[in-house]
């Protein structure tokens, strides 16, 4: 496969680099180069939320995870719930405030500034975070398509992809999603005929990993505790209404109606892929799981064994498009962080310090760059698996954002200092658990690091609303429909 993978990558990387090229050419301002203008339509913002969150993660982790441990692992009612949360309460209303992130919402609607910068932070941490899990795979399946090393893997796909996304911003990452995800279809597309005949279609394929592994196909899979499962499946239902890449993305529609369509036929396309990706990790537990030292190995050692060399090469590329789908719209999110959230909105402005647009763009450049690096160095060092990096990097964002978004766009009481103290507690709880999970610490690992981060979330924002202050009425008056985040209280409207 090697020379045939060589000259499918280089192809496809040639693609990428173009799109970006020509994209950079069309960038008049940041509005151009973090939502890119708010110009899409709810196919192309389908096709842009699809790519984002079927991502190499989900595809190489995601087979690999669930050989591992069973189907049970990817439920598909945690996504579809928190594809609804953001259909129900969120898609209006971001494309409405028409922001560029979602530090931006949350400090206009808290009135806080101290609340966007710590949000920023945020946004930045558990990008570098998904990052690294992206970059990793995005590694491994270079390395099996060019036979490179995997060192120079990982730094000739970052290169490209961080050149791509830092010269042409949120146009060049979306044609560049579009562009990825044909590949993806076309890769696990001519993956999916050849596999299907050889373990017999889906019910042949969960008859033969339950003979296998018995519990592979039972409602706690073979490895899960209860614990484990229920906050692994409360990780990505809060991921998916609160995580940077998709719901940013209702920022660059066209009006709020392509925002609700766009999430409404994203969710479809979204359900389709995660039910082949069960489908490929029953057939790896099956056909493969002998012959491999590591998870993550199992969907490149099915394609190396079941393609042609050209095939082979065409189904790798569309798992590393999966890849740098996500990276791109990471990279942008982390830029803009620190440009427009950090010292722009946060510290220049209030100030009364006028920086130009142009100023702004070289910065979330800069960022963009740094940040790849960054998520390079990271890819070198991490032992642990793919999809649980990523889980993590949701969790973090999780555990900040889902109660101050939530109670924000539903509640007009809660206050600036209970949003802020809210997301502070959530995400050090979190990131103090992840660390000590990875660790060792037995206790634990018993349950996933966002449930006693949102748990001290809840806490600290229940605790706190009835004693502190609440925003201005005319604040209150910008983000909410008059009657509505009222709640009843003695009588009396909240």
């Amino acid at each position: 496969m090697k020379t045939a993978g060589l000259l499918v990558f280089i192809v496809y990387m040639a693609i990428m680099l173009v799109i970006g090229i020509v994209a950079a050419r069309l960038q008049r301002s940041t509005a151009h180069f973090w939502v890119a203008n708010r110009a899409f339509g709810a196919p192309v913002l389908a096709v842009a939320i699809l790519v984002s969150i079927m991502h190499g993660g989900t595809l190489l982790g995601g087979t690999g995870q669930i050989a591992a441990m069973g189907a049970i692992t990817l439920n598909n009612l945690a996504f579809a719930f928190g594809f609804l949360v953001v259909l129900l309460f969120m898609a209006d209303k971001l494309r409405r405030f028409g922001g560029f992130t979602l530090p931006d919402y949350l400090g206009d609607r808290y009135e806080s500034n101290a609340l966007r910068a710590f949000a920023a932070v945020v946004v930045l941490v558990s990008a570098t975070v998904s990052l690294i899990a992206q970059t990793k795979a995005m590694g491994i399946v270079i390395q099996q398509l060019s036979g490179l090393p995997l060192a120079w893997s990982l730094v000739l796909g970052s290169l490209v992809f961080t050149i791509y996304t830092s010269i042409g911003g949120m146009l060049a990452a979306v044609w560049t999603d579009i562009a990825q995800w044909l590949f993806m279809i076309v890769g696990v597309g001519a993956l999916l005929v050849v596999l299907w005949p050889q373990v017999g279609g889906f019910t042949g394929m969960a008859q033969a990993a339950e003979q296998a592994a018995p519990g592979w196909t039972s409602l706690t899979g073979s490895g899960w505790t209860l614990s484990g499962l229920l906050t692994w499946y409360l990780v990505w239902f809060v991921a998916y209404f609160t995580r940077i890449e998709f719901v940013t993305k209702m920022y660059t529609a066209r009006d709020e109606r392509a925002a609700r369509q766009g999430v409404a036929w994203g969710l479809l396309l979204v359900l389709v892929f995660f039910s082949t990706t069960v489908f490929l990790g029953g057939a790896a537990r099956v056909l493969v799981w002998d012959e491999i030292k590591s998870p993550d190995a199992a969907l490149p050692a099915m394609i190396n064994r079941y393609l042609s060399p050209f095939w082979g090469a065409v189904a790798l590329s569309g798992v590393a498009a999966a890849a740098m789908s996500t990276v791109s719209s990471l990279l942008l999110l982390s830029g803009a962080a620190i440009a427009h959230d950090l010292l722009r909105k946060s510290y220049f402005e209030p100030r009364g310090i006028e920086r130009s647009d142009r100023y702004y763009l070289v910065v979330s450049r800069l960022t963009t760059f740094a940040v790849g690096i960054v998520a390079l160095i990271g890819a070198f060092y991490t032992p642990t698996l793919v999809l649980t990096i990523v889980s993590y990097g949701v969790a973090l964002t999780g555990a900040a954002f889902a109660v101050p978004m939530l109670l924000g766009m539903t509640w007009r009481r809660f206050t600036p200092s209970a949003a802020l103290w809210s997301s502070v507690g959530g995400f050090l709880v979190t990131a103090v658990w992840a660390a000590v999970t990875e660790a060792g610490a037995t206790w634990a690992k018993a349950w996933h690091p966002i449930f006693p981060g949102l748990i001290m979330s809840i806490v600290l924002a229940l605790v706190l609303t009835p004693i502190t202050r609440q925003v201005s009425e005319s604040t209150l008056e910008r983000f909410f429909a008059r009657g509505e985040g009222r709640v009843a209280a003695g009588g009396r409207a909240a």
